[in-house]
């Protein structure tokens, strides 16, 4: 097979005789692909990411309607009911365990920066009962200072307010009275005493 200069091949997909599995984890979080948070979703550029990356990456972009690649940089425009309905890599899917074939219903809200499972099937396996419904991904583009101080705010007026801790008040108290000893040693030794 010759290689086209004005089109070198990819090197982060396999070439079309490889007979080889596909990656099956994520290219840029390197986690293994599954078939909640980390279902794999396939960008027009043919490219593979997890959910959880596609899900970040979009809410940290200024575009909320496309999803850029992180390897090619390609644009693809997201489906009217968002990055979860993006298509599923189905090749991907075929080599992973038999329970994790069936892909799970996720909710995506970019406004508060969250990935929900919409809802689990009672035939679902016993490995969903341990997973988190829901996933953080982040604050959305522009929200970041906002909350981010909010949040600081918080968390000072919290620690400020709350009375001091019984282990640092006997820990001080324990400082100064070695720091008070090793003083009077020093002198006495000095004889300045």
């Amino acid at each position: 097979m010759e290689s086209d200069p004005k089109h070198p091949p990819d090197p982060y997909k396999p070439h079309a005789d490889d007979d080889e599995p596909p990656d099956l984890e994520c290219a840029i979080c390197f986690c293994q692909f599954n078939n909640i948070f980390n279902t794999p979703k396939v960008l027009e550029c043919k490219h593979t990411f997890c959910l959880e990356c596609l899900a970040r990456m979009n809410v940290k972009s200024t575009q909320p309607n496309t999803i850029q690649c992180a390897l090619c940089r390609a644009y693809t425009p997201l489906p009217d009911l968002g990055l979860p309905k993006l298509a599923n890599d189905s090749t991907v899917l075929s080599y992973l365990p038999t329970a994790m074939q069936h892909v799970y219903s996720i909710r995506f809200n970019r406004s508060k920066g969250k990935l929900q499972v919409k809802r689990v099937p009672s035939s679902a396996p016993a490995l969903t009962q341990t997973i988190s419904q829901s996933l953080d991904v982040g604050n959305p583009a522009g929200e970041e200072g906002e909350r981010g101080s909010a949040r600081e705010r918080s968390v000072l007026n919290t620690i400020l307010r709350a009375p001091l801790c019984k282990a640092f008040i006997m820990s001080s108290v324990a400082i100064i009275t070695v720091i008070f000893i090793i003083v009077i040693i020093f002198i006495k030794i000095n004889g300045k005493f």
